[in-house]
């Protein structure tokens, strides 16, 4: 296709920017979590070792009191990375690039950018479109003026042969323009009407076997109206 798709690099720094900062953040909270749930395998560990020391009687005051130490020094280790990882989101800069300046770049820059390349295409195009419907329409009424008089006097002659007795009928005249065959309907202006229809089918998701894009519009020649 003729209209060529733009990268908007600016959101996709931005992007990068921002991932760089994630993921040094997910690693303050993977550290956290970590510590978190090495506290719950000790508090797990220390009532598991209390309660088979009471069913079975064994005395584990001593290794109770080694979990007890470690389950402090933990919870000690939880408070630190809390710390930290609430200073290292405060302290850690927002990087170069800012949400407002992403929305600030596609509204100021790179939307006026595709514009300037889009519209001169589409709109030579519409008019191009709008330039051939026309013609087709002057066409018709041209057809109607250069043949118009003479089917009239052909039906007249084809009258007077059946009053006449040379034919046993009327035969039936056909204006030479306004009887072609075009898009599937019968004379320009319906041919016309049937462009806009299927237009209207296509636009409203429907499949034209026929359709061909047209990348570039083709060289016009101008006619004498």
């Amino acid at each position: 296709m003729t209209i060529k798709a733009h990268e908007f690099k600016f959101l996709q720094d931005y992007k990068e920017e921002g991932a760089e900062r994630a993921a040094k953040h997910q690693q303050y909270q993977t550290d956290l979590e970590s510590a978190r749930a090495r506290l719950r395998e000790l508090q797990t560990q220390y009532e598991y070792t209390f309660t088979e020391s009471i069913k079975h009687g064994t005395d584990a005051t001593a290794q109770l009191a080694k979990i007890d130490d470690d389950i402090a020094l933990q919870k000690e280790v939880i408070t630190r990375r809390e710390r930290d990882a609430r200073l290292a989101h405060a302290a850690m800069p927002e990087g170069t690039i800012s949400s407002v300046d992403v929305v600030k770049e596609y509204v100021d820059v790179f939307v006026p950018k595709v514009r300037a390349e889009y519209e001169p295409i589409v709109d030579a195009k519409l008019k191009m479109a709008r330039d051939l419907l026309l013609s087709c329409i002057l066409d018709h009424r041209e057809g109607e003026d250069s043949y118009g008089y003479l089917r009239e006097e052909m039906v007249e002659i084809s009258k007077a042969n059946r009053y006449q007795g040379k034919t046993s009928e009327i035969m039936a005249i056909e204006h030479p323009t306004r009887s072609a065959k075009v898009m599937r309907s019968q004379g320009a202006i319906n041919g016309v009407r049937e462009v806009f229809n299927q237009v209207s089918l296509f636009t409203n998701g429907h499949e034209l076997n026929d359709f061909e894009y047209i990348a570039e519009i083709p060289t016009k020649t101008k006619g004498a109206k």
